[in-house]
């Protein structure tokens, strides 16, 4: 079975050191790492492990793109999706990708 990819791990890794600390602001960080759930793509993932990922993304964008009256993306589906997220929906989010990064780091060790 093949690894995960390393730009995964290292790319996971930078998210999980930015997602530690203040369990408060939790909204506030994954709004600001939210680019890594765009450049992170399912197939950089061992093949027991993208499902996960994919269910991940599918879950952080399931609001899609806020637009404006006249069309225009205001809000990309990742922020937008975390506008509407309940405080223990972020930290379930935060959880799992805590989870598939323990995951990945195992693959690497």
């Amino acid at each position: 079975m093949k690894k995960s990819n390393i730009f995964a791990f290292i790319e996971l890794t930078k998210l999980v050191n930015e997602l530690k600390g203040d369990q408060s602001k939790l909204r506030q960080k994954l709004k600001s790492q939210s680019a890594y759930f765009n450049i992170i793509e399912p197939r950089y993932f061992s093949d027991g492990l993208v499902g996960e990922w994919e269910s991940i993304l599918s879950m952080i964008r399931q609001k899609g793109a806020r637009v404006n009256e006249e069309g225009r993306v205001v809000s990309n589906a990742v922020s937008n999706t975390i506008d509407h997220l309940t405080d223990n929906e972020c930290l379930s989010l935060v959880e799992r990708v805590h989870s598939i990064y323990d995951s990945v780091r195992k693959e690497f060790q």
